[in-house]
């Protein structure tokens, strides 16, 4: 039993550094999320008893792990991250959840082929400030599109304020507010909730 834990491990670290040195600024991160940060992310679903929960940017799942404690169910679980070596990864964890190695940019027009025309809520690891303002855009009009009108955006970030300005915000009538911080992560990160 030790021994297949090990061996988890080992793949776990292997297909992160590999993409990691692959496309660093795709990945954007020395290290996955740790716990601490994904409690903040993920605090928002407290209490939810309806609806997907819509993932952007799940890597190798340490966000989905907080989600998952959540209580929200796997199957109500969307899991999107262009990078194929990470959805593949995920959809052997988490076989009852929705998985795509796709990018955020299409996540309407995917998940409305599958007949799901709503999410309750959103988690966002997507590395907002590395990417070009035209991308963030497309990003963003798809998921405020999808998004309840009372859901919520959680979106994390390793600089001081939020990685969506107010005035592109503004356009979709949403604002954003600092949920919290924490030192623990490698960087510390910064977690915002997007709302109307």
């Amino acid at each position: 039993m030790k021994k297949i834990i090990k061996m988890d491990r080992f793949e776990h670290q292997s297909i992160w550094y590999k993409n990691l040195l692959a496309n660093p600024t795709e990945i954007a991160a020395l290290f996955p999320f740790n716990a601490e940060t994904g409690k903040l992310m993920t605090a928002h679903l407290e209490g939810m008893d309806e609806g997907y929960i819509l993932e952007l940017g799940s890597g190798m799942g340490a966000i989905t792990e907080c989600i998952l404690q959540r209580q929200v169910p796997e199957d109500k679980l969307i899991l999107l991250d262009k990078n194929e070596d990470f959805a593949n990864y995920l959809s052997h964890k988490y076989r009852n959840a929705n998985v795509f190695a796709e990018d955020a940019s299409n996540a309407k027009k995917l998940l409305q082929a599958q007949g799901i025309c709503e999410v309750r809520h959103i988690v966002c690891s997507l590395p907002f400030v590395m990417i070009k303002q035209e991308k963030q855009l497309s990003i963003l009009d798809n998921i405020f599109k999808l998004l309840h009108p009372q859901g919520c955006v959680s979106i994390v970030t390793y600089f001081v304020r939020c990685p969506i300005s107010k005035k592109v915000l503004g356009q979709y009538n949403k604002s954003s507010e600092l949920f919290g911080f924490t030192m623990k992560n490698i960087p510390p990160a910064y977690v915002y909730q997007i709302k109307k």
